[in-house]
């Protein structure tokens, strides 16, 4: 009798141990100035420890003071009545971008797995802009003509003098396509949610600076759940 009940506690155990889980919000999406985009509203009510992950790209070389993201949070299971605004973040306030000195960009040959991205010679001569600022660093690869093929990478090198290539820390995991555009200024943030709430959802803002840059967001969500 008594290892049965320990049989049954085990499997009740195993049955309730929580799962690592991830879940796109938001894919990667194209924002123009002075535009505000909801986000998708998930349920986290059976999640422990969420985080929300939030990477946002400016892609023109006009003066940009700012984008902000409200991570929106409501103890309803439906409705829009009770969404609270748990916490709030300004992209690129620390800096105004307004020249190619700042923003670079580049048409990029690439190849699924590869490292090496060629910088097409159309695109010559093309500064390297934020890419010398401090080596390694987070650029932002803009998939080409399908936006949700985009990805973020580790930048490790470039060539010297003229611009013709650019090695990244791990091969492309997506196919962002043949003539894809490279660009140098990324910021992201990693946001801890409460322990218990019911929903969430992220309100992309690019009417901080009403006549700012074009901007591509990304959002997902980490955490575990017991379902």
């Amino acid at each position: 009798m008594k290892k049965a009940m320990l049989l049954i506690i085990l499997l009740l155990s195993a049955q309730l141990q929580a799962s690592p889980k991830t879940t796109v919000l938001d894919d990667w999406q194209r924002i123009a100035s002075n535009t505000v985009i909801e986000g998708a509203t998930i349920s986290i009510a059976e999640w422990d420890n969420a985080e929300i992950y939030i990477a946002c790209i400016q892609a023109t070389s006009t003066t940009h003071t700012g984008t902000v993201f409200n991570v929106q949070i409501s103890p309803s299971e439906s409705g829009d009545e009770t969404w609270f605004t748990h916490g709030s973040w300004t992209a690129f306030q620390s800096q105004t971008v307004g020249s190619l000195t700042l923003v670079s960009s580049a048409t990029i040959t690439t190849v699924a797995g590869s490292s090496t991205l060629i910088v097409n010679t159309g695109s010559l001569p093309w500064p390297w802009g934020k890419f010398d600022d401090d080596g390694v660093r987070t650029i932002f690869l803009l998939g080409s003509p399908t936006v949700a093929n985009s990805e973020l990478c580790t930048l490790v090198s470039h060539s010297a003098g003229a611009a013709t290539s650019v090695t990244i820390l791990d091969g492309l995991m997506n196919t962002p396509g043949m003539s894809s555009t490279l660009w140098d200024t990324v910021e992201t943030l990693v946001y801890s949610l409460p322990e218990h709430t019911n929903r969430v959802r992220v309100i992309h803002d690019n009417s901080y600076d009403s006549d700012g840059a074009t901007i591509y967001t990304y959002t997902c969500i980490f955490g575990y759940t017991n379902r």
